[in-house]
């Protein structure tokens, strides 16, 4: 991810495009029911274009994605991205909320530049929680509620704010 590289480049606006790009792809592979299973941070793709401030961001490496109904995984698949959920027992029960888990942790690294998951009383941070969640049922349960949420956090002022602050003005 070129948010490494250039983290303190970045504007909020920036990471939050970014963001939304990432979700709205990870929303339509889960409409059309399909898991990734293998995010990580390397399976992020960011083009920047040549003009200054256009970019693209894309979902790589399909490799151990699958169809909800697909019985196609082997006994001897194995998660091999960085970002494992610890919940998960068997890779063969994989469901759109383990990579809700992932999901959160490549979030705050968009956010942050760094792996540690970002963690404070920010309304952010409260997302970025809640996604990454060790209990699979306090986690958001689709991405389309993780984008209505961030959609409210345009402004980094809303996201910098508490997360119980930030609900009042609601």
């Amino acid at each position: 991810m070129v948010v490494s590289r250039n983290n303190q480049k970045l504007t909020y606006w920036a990471r939050h495009k970014m963001t939304m790009q990432f979700l709205y792809a990870m929303n339509f592979l889960h409409n059309h029911k399909v898991c990734h299973r293998d995010l990580s941070y390397k399976n992020v793709l960011i083009h920047a274009y040549r003009d200054g401030g256009a970019f693209t961001v894309k979902v790589s490496d399909f490799g151990l994605a699958k169809e909800a109904n697909s019985d196609l995984t082997s006994t001897g698949s194995a998660m091999k991205g960085s970002i494992t959920d610890p919940a998960l027992g068997s890779f063969k029960d994989f469901a759109p909320v383990n990579d809700i888990y992932a999901i959160g942790f490549i979030l705050s690294y968009i956010f942050t530049g760094g792996e540690r998951l970002f963690i404070n009383d920010s309304r952010l941070s409260s997302l970025i929680q809640k996604c990454s969640a060790n209990d699979p049922e306090k986690r958001y349960q689709n991405v389309k509620d993780i984008i209505e949420e961030m959609k409210q956090m345009e402004d980094p002022e809303i996201a910098r704010k508490p997360f119980s602050d930030s609900s009042k003005s609601q």
